[in-house]
């Protein structure tokens, strides 16, 4: 296994964490503080994402994918699930995320906003 990663143990309720050191990681793995982000050397890889993704059953799944977080954090999530929502893109900073994920909270159909805000974001093909 690649240096700096590791298999997940199995994912807690439907929410695992995207960490550039330890890769998909469940809300009850204590994480260690570090200074590193996706792309940079010693990051995770594309490949071990993979294999951690299939091993959580996102890859492939029939469940959708909620990516939020910076851009090549979506980036890495996307190239596993071209399908992957992503709710935050195109947002012009903070204030605009809080208002969206207000949206979000809100929503009777959250699933249904969540779709909206990706195609809107999309790039017209």
């Amino acid at each position: 296994m690649p240096t700096g990663g590791r298999a997940p143990r199995g994912a807690t309720g439907d929410v695992v964490v995207l960490s550039a050191q330890n890769g998909f990681v469940t809300l009850d793995e204590p994480l260690f503080p570090y200074d590193l982000r996706m792309g940079q050397p010693g990051s995770v890889t594309a490949e071990l994402l993979a294999v951690q993704a299939a091993q959580l059953g996102v890859l492939p799944g029939p469940r959708p994918v909620v990516v939020l977080g910076g851009r090549a954090d979506v980036q890495a999530v996307t190239q596993l699930r071209p399908d992957t929502l992503q709710p935050l893109a195109g947002c012009r900073g903070i204030r605009e995320q809080r208002a969206r994920l207000a949206r979000l909270a809100r929503a009777e159909r959250p699933l249904d906003v969540l779709r909206q805000l990706t195609a809107a974001a999309a790039p017209a093909a």
